[in-house]
């Protein structure tokens, strides 16, 4: 049997995904890229959904800057 088919990871998984997509409809998210780094931090965080929310938006909120400052120049 294989991590992933063992019964208390299926609860996982749903608690996994519900976090990913509530994050990424609150922040206006798009993309598989974006859905697989916000599971990793859901790992990372032990699926504390507040920690990683704040995770995420400093994520995306430098990577915003760093796009909109190479733009400029």
């Amino acid at each position: 049997m294989s991590e992933e088919d063992k019964p208390g990871n299926e609860d996982k998984n749903k608690d996994k995904d519900r976090i990913v997509e509530a994050i990424m409809s609150d922040l206006g998210l798009e993309g598989e890229s974006k859905k697989r780094l916000l599971a990793k931090l859901v790992e990372q965080y032990d699926y504390d959904e507040a920690k990683v929310r704040y995770r995420a938006k400093r994520v995306f909120i430098t990577e915003r800057y760093k796009r909109k400052s190479t733009d400029i120049r």
